[in-house]
């Protein structure tokens, strides 16, 4: 059946006409690549305090450096293993961002304050302004957790242990002397609330200009995305169009091994529009491209190049297979016109090559294509008279 396929977008349709998958693939690839610089990162500090640059307690470095190195490898494992644009995926790294943040604040402490804002920044990528809630509740319990487990187990903070409240002078003397006031000794209460809360209330305050920012990279992001698919789709079919097709022709099919061409030549569409109208020779255009569609694929392209022609581009088929693809093609179009109300035929030519010589391969299904459509006339005049 003939389905409509123009539909006019307007700026303020974008954000729900236009599929965010692709951004939020984006977004992961993205962020996934910052969490591997964070990690390089860990890695330059861990090799500086091995060579004794740095100072901090070598065990505790080792730990941090250790469990930093198992959260990358699972996180890099999952992402190959689940494909960056499945759409739970984006919820995952955020917890592995909290978390390699929180291993990084156990073990340095108060040298990764400002990481804890790191989570947060990432999230604000995504389209979704649900994930920046998610972000700050999971990011709270991150901070709750640093902080007791770096008072606990990581580099000991001396604010931390002896409660400072007040200036240098007050531990020091004239001379230089120290004179350290009394130990922390309710840490379960004293660290909740003088230390992890005021640094969850600020996160908090990043909110509303998070969510601003997140809104407006996604919609210049939806913007560009939309802008982009109406430069390379053709609105009649939703195949793509010429310009995408001299494009991958120019940029792409040459650097592929294997190529298989197939040409499609609509039969009687000036007859159509002269008789039944040009509705009707839309109707026809838009249903041979709806059966040429069946057989597309990430590897396998059509493209609209003309007003009646169109081009399947495969990569790594035989030529066999492109004949096998030709005869169920031919079949859908045996089982449509039982139900058409027009006839349904186009010439068929076909060719496979190498991809470094995708124009002679394109010559040749073209010959192909009009040697077929020659003999099909002739046929057709043959029948008539």
């Amino acid at each position: 059946m003939f389905k409509k396929k123009k539909k006019e977008l307007d700026e303020a349709e974008i954000n729900v006409k236009i599929d965010t998958e692709s951004l939020d693939e984006h977004a992961n690839k993205f962020t996934v690549k910052c969490l591997v610089v964070t990690y390089f990162i860990m890695a330059f500090a861990w090799i500086m305090n091995v060579l004794h640059i740095f100072i901090v307690d070598r065990d505790l470095m080792n730990y941090g450096f250790f469990l930093m190195s198992v959260l990358m490898i699972i996180l890099i494992a999952i992402c190959k293993l689940a494909g960056y644009n499945k759409k739970w995926l984006k919820y995952v790294i955020i917890i592995f961002a909290v978390l390699m943040t929180f291993v990084l604040g156990v073990v340095l402490t108060y040298h990764i304050i400002l990481a804890t804002v790191l989570p947060l920044i990432y999230a604000i990528q995504y389209a979704d302004k649900k994930i920046i809630f998610f972000t700050y509740i999971i990011s709270v319990i991150g901070i709750f957790a640093m902080v007791m487990g770096g008072y606990f187990y990581g580099l000991c903070d001396a604010n931390m242990t002896l409660l400072t409240t007040g200036t240098l002078n007050d531990y020091v003397d004239e001379w230089g002397q120290g004179h350290f006031g009394p130990i922390n000794e309710n840490p379960w209460l004293t660290l909740p609330l003088y230390y992890a809360f005021p640094r969850c209330l600020i996160l908090l305050a990043l909110i509303p200009v998070l969510l601003h920012a997140s809104g407006g990279i996604a919609k210049r992001e939806l913007r560009e995305l939309y802008l982009r698919r109406i430069s390379e789709i053709d609105d009649m079919t939703q195949l793509y169009n010429k310009n995408k097709y001299r494009e991958m022709i120019k940029d792409y099919y040459p650097t592929v091994d294997k190529v298989g061409v197939i040409f499609w030549d609509v039969n009687g569409l000036k007859e159509t529009n002269d008789t039944l109208g040009h509705t009707m020779g839309d109707k026809l255009i838009a249903t041979i491209a709806d059966s040429i569609r069946e057989f597309t694929d990430e590897t396998h392209k059509a493209y609209r190049i003309g007003g009646d022609e169109f081009v399947l581009i495969t990569e790594n088929e035989s030529e066999l297979k492109l004949n096998e693809i030709v005869n169920r093609w031919n079949k859908s179009i045996i089982e449509t016109n039982k139900n058409s109300e027009i006839e349904l035929s186009a010439a068929v030519g076909y060719a496979a090559g190498e991809g470094y010589d995708i124009e002679t391969v394109i010559k040749k299904a073209d010959d192909f294509m009009y040697a077929n459509k020659v003999a099909t006339k002739k046929q057709r005049k043959e029948w008539f008279d």
